[in-house]
Formats: C-alpha cells, structure tokens, sequence
C-alpha cells in the first residue's frame, strides 16, 4: 500500500528501541490502557509456577521482545509462529515454538506449558488484496486463537487478538462476553490510519472444566 515503505514516527522509534516492528507499541498501549500486565508478577499458576504468557503468531518478535523487557525474568514466555523470529532473546524463561496452532500436536505442546494468564496475538492472514478475502481469511484465524484461547488460559486470564474489521466483530465479542468478564474492540494510536485492523480484548476469563 502506498506510503507503507515511509518509515512513521512508530517505525523510527522502533528502530531506535531496537524492535523489529512498529506493532510492540500497539500491544504497549493495550496493555497498559487495560491493565494486562498489573498485578501478573505476584500471580502463580495452578500448577505453582509463575505467570506465563503466550504470544501467539510472534514473528518478527516485537511483541515477544517487549513483553520480556517488561517481565524482567519474573515470569515466563512462550512464543509460537509458522516463521522463525527475528529477535535473539536469551532467556531461560522465554521458549519459542515453530508452528501452526491449527496442529494439534502444536497445541498439545501449548496445552502442556500452560496455563497461560495472559494471551496475544497479532497474527494475521498473507493478504490477497481483496479486502473480502482477507477479512474472511482474519476472522478464520481469530476464531482459532480464541479456541486455543479458551485451552489455555488460566481463570481470570485475559486475551489480545488482531481482526481484521469486516463485521463480525460484534458477534466475536458476543462469543467473548460468553466467557470473559469483558470485552470490546480497540484501536491503539500507532495503528496506521488507512488500515482497516482492530483488536479484540478480553479480560477476566471465566474457565468452564
């Protein structure tokens, strides 16, 4: 799309951060205007380990790489893709895994290193150019993160995904408001004007097993 070669505000200071993408300062505003990561450093699992976190669809690993900086070895991270990472993250609490979460050997292996209290994901679909297509294509994706979403988390956990926008978002948050304690629609400032994504954020999950 014309003008995405320009680098942006976001894109510099990227650079200058040392993230590989533009996108860690849509997750920084989420996760602070909602207050996901409040709170998470005192938290334990049922299993009495310390709060993770999965990062679903992490390539080129902002997300991944900020979410670690703001841990600081209090917790640990799990990060998945089809594409490998391009951050070199050294840390004994960060594990990547490579592969698609519509394997069921991959989410097997999520499944066990949970659960999570908080997951994210902005992933989204190779773009065809035909907007219809790559909603479609957007809401497949979502509603496989929000299914993974439900194995995973942990009770009162909260969830971040990319969409998108194409209409379903109502019913998505509909589906949400099911099992969470709350959830709407957001677009953070560093999401490029002429771009039709959102994101969909849920918190305080309500686990049903």
């Amino acid at each position: 799309m014309p003008g995405y070669e320009r680098p942006d505000y976001w894109s510099l200071r990227a650079k200058k951060e040392g993230y590989p993408a533009r996108s860690v300062y849509k997750l920084e505003e989420i996760a602070r205007k909602f207050g996901l990561l409040k709170g998470l450093s005192g938290r334990v699992s049922s299993k009495g380990s310390p709060p993770a976190i999965l990062d679903v669809g992490a390539a080129p690993g902002s997300w991944s790489l900020w979410l670690l900086r703001q841990m600081k070895g209090t917790g640990r991270l799990v990060a998945v893709d089809i594409q490998d990472l391009g951050i070199v993250a050294v840390d004994a609490n960060f594990s990547f895994l490579k592969g698609s979460i519509l394997d069921e050997t991959v989410r097997a292996a999520l499944r066990d290193e949970g659960p999570f209290h908080l997951v994210v994901s902005d992933a989204a679909p190779a773009t065809s150019g035909n907007r219809l297509v790559d909603q479609s294509r957007s809401e497949e994706l979502v509603e496989a993160v929000m299914g993974l979403a439900m194995e995973v988390l942990a009770p009162g956990g909260a969830l971040v995904m990319k969409i998108f926008q194409g209409g379903e978002e109502r019913r998505l948050l509909s589906e949400l408001r099911a099992r969470f304690a709350q959830a709407r629609a957001f677009k953070p400032e560093a999401c490029r004007s002429e771009s039709f994504e959102t994101y969909l954020v849920a918190t305080e999950f309500n686990r049903q097993d």
